[in-house]
């Protein structure tokens, strides 16, 4: 269970997709209240600054300083996001391919969803995601 999980449940989220990298993560989630937004993503950061501080044994103040949020308008849009989140373990070098990678969901989804998110990966290639150019720096 992810850290992610844990409050997706707290305030009763849907989570779909995610991934969790060296400097950054992203998800994919349906959001039950958009007033909970701010209150999950401050527990995310805060939590995980907390653990990986004291795992690393660091003295320095939180890390996580920012977030952005997109509305899904369709199903298209859906399968480019999933995409883009689940391909950023091969665009930044951990993979090459996204079913080898531990740390997102991909390895913990169903079959079923491992299949469909494949064929999706492969029609969806996240050099043709238009969205997602203005924020290049992930």
């Amino acid at each position: 269970m992810t850290i992610y999980t844990v409050f997706a449940k707290k305030y009763q989220w849907q989570l779909f997709d995610w991934v969790i990298l060296e400097k950054h993560y992203h998800f994919l989630t349906k959001v039950s209240q958009s007033k909970t937004i701010p209150l999950l993503i401050n527990s995310v950061h805060k939590t995980s600054a907390f653990h990986i501080k004291k795992l690393l044994n660091l003295n320095i103040k939180p890390f996580w300083y920012q977030y952005w949020d997109r509305c899904i308008r369709n199903e298209k849009h859906y399968f480019e996001t999933a995409t883009y989140i689940l391909y950023n373990s091969v665009r930044h070098g951990y993979v090459d391919d996204v079913s080898k990678y531990k740390f997102s969901s991909f390895k913990n989804g169903t079959e079923t969803h491992k299949e469909n998110l494949y064929r999706e990966i492969k029609k969806y290639k996240p050099d043709k995601i238009e969205y997602y150019k203005e924020i290049d720096d992930f």
